[in-house]
């Protein structure tokens, strides 16, 4: 080979080198405008609320959030992730049998689930108005995660994003609301968040609507038992054990020592936000198209994508971790009252930043495993983290305080994180990938 031909061959490696850069920067940033504008618009509402509400409605007022992300964890286990797997391996003649028992499904448990909502407004000593909006705002959340889910998984992942970004514009404007009117009432959030909600559904359209609420029929609902034994039921455990690895001190806490002890643990999570949101957003965006690389066979080139996410969620730690240094550094008192000790918000900053870090750099795997529909085997993983993370902090409130027992989600994160390792690994092996005892997972 030529000296000339050496070097134009070089150039021609360094495009599409430098083509397939734009080309996952575009992809991500897709990804991520949606649900960055709609975590800043929470975020701000969950400020304004940290300085309305006193220590005990704030405390009510997180939990209950935490529940409520807790529920679109199940619903990801239950219909979401295992969406994209099944619409791309079942045949072109079974997609819209599949597609009619899944909405259908979703529209009977969301009502299930609306009154669980109810209810657990009703334990924490919520008025008949408050458990009302909240449990209203909880199920129209999981009718339209399940749109967002269905649109990742159709190839329109432009209505998710419109959704993303109408929901952060109605929020944004409950928060000026609030802020001008002077509003104090415990029920605005709730009603800010319903209402955003509700307003999010419009980007999917009347086909979305028709499929949701007319096209269905409970002689769909049958269906649904091929999924749970084939996937669900797998998933379902890996998003109980999960949620009992990273939201035990929540439920611990709180049950413990109450609702205001809850409320610096929360107030110090909220400003690990960006860092969650851009998680779950990859989640849902990389899922998809891993399980048509997978379904296609592409095992290799599934498996690329999880080095390029990897960095990219550490990108978004890193940009995370600066501004808040700046933000201590320049006015550590505009984001918490001085109801709020601050030396205890610190300690519960650091400890969530170390949780975020082990949760991105095992994130990614966890999202390759989905894709290729091993729930059992993220099951497996999340089982062993879950006892480590309730023994944990269930030991740590009781020895330190409530604020000490994110360490304990800490150790639990660390046992996750190895056991999901080691199945990629071996996943991995049975693919034949090259490099698969070092690539992509740590070792």
């Amino acid at each position: 080979m030529s000296a000339d031909t050496k070097e134009f061959e070089a150039v021609r490696q360094d495009r599409q080198a430098s083509r397939a850069v734009v080309h996952m920067a575009q992809r991500y940033a897709i990804a991520l405008a949606g649900p960055i504008g709609a975590a800043a618009a929470q975020f701000l509402l969950s400020m304004q609320a940290l300085h309305l509400l006193s220590p005990e409605a704030f405390g009510r007022f997180a939990f209950l959030l935490v529940a409520q992300q807790f529920s679109l964890g199940i619903w990801s286990a239950l219909l979401c992730a295992p969406m994209p797997v099944l619409l791309e391996q079942c045949l072109p003649a079974e997609r819209a049998a599949l597609s009619r028992c899944l909405f259908a499904t979703n529209l009977c448990l969301t009502a299930i689930m609306t009154v669980a909502f109810a209810l657990v407004g009703a334990a924490l000593g919520q008025d008949a108005w408050d458990k009302a909006v909240f449990a209203a705002f909880a199920g129209a959340a999981l009718l339209r995660s399940f749109a967002r889910a269905h649109a990742y998984a159709t190839a329109v992942p432009l209505r998710t994003v419109g959704s993303d970004l109408l929901y952060a514009a109605l929020v944004l404007a409950g928060v000026a609301f609030i802020q001008f009117s002077g509003a104090a009432d415990p029920s605005m959030p709730y009603l800010v968040l319903l209402a955003a909600t509700l307003v999010g559904l419009a980007p999917f359209g009347r086909g979305y609507v028709a499929a949701q609420f007319r096209h269905i029929s409970l002689h769909d609902l049958p269906g649904y038992r091929h999924i749970w034994r084939r996937h669900s039921g797998w998933s379902l455990i890996g998003v109980m054990t999960t949620e009992a690895t990273g939201n035990a001190h929540a439920y611990i806490v709180t049950l413990l020592v109450g609702a205001a002890a809850f409320a610096p643990v929360g107030a110090s999570a909220l400003l690990t936000r960006p860092i969650g949101v851009a998680m779950n957003a990859v989640t849902e965006f990389e899922r998809p198209r891993m399980a048509r690389q997978v379904a296609a066979h592409q095992y290799a080139d599934a498996d690329g994508a999880v080095a390029g996410l990897r960095w990219m969620l550490i990108a978004v730690w890193c940009a995370t971790a600066l501004a808040l240094v700046v933000l201590a550094l320049i006015a550590p008192r505009i984001m918490f009252t001085a109801q709020y000790d601050s030396s205890v918000l610190a300690v519960g900053l650091v400890l969530w930043m170390a949780v975020a870090a082990l949760r991105l750099l095992r994130l990614p795997d966890s999202v390759l495993l989905q894709a290729a529909g091993d729930f059992r085997g993220l099951a497996s993983a999340s089982s062993v983290s879950c006892g480590v993370s309730v023994v944990a902090v269930l030991v740590l409130v009781l020895a330190c305080g409530p604020v000490w027992s994110i360490a304990g989600v800490l150790a639990g994160e660390a046992a996750f994180a190895v056991a999901t390792w080691r199945q990629v690994r071996r996943w991995r092996a049975r693919h034949a990938i090259p490099g698969a005892s070092t690539q992509g997972a740590p070792a």
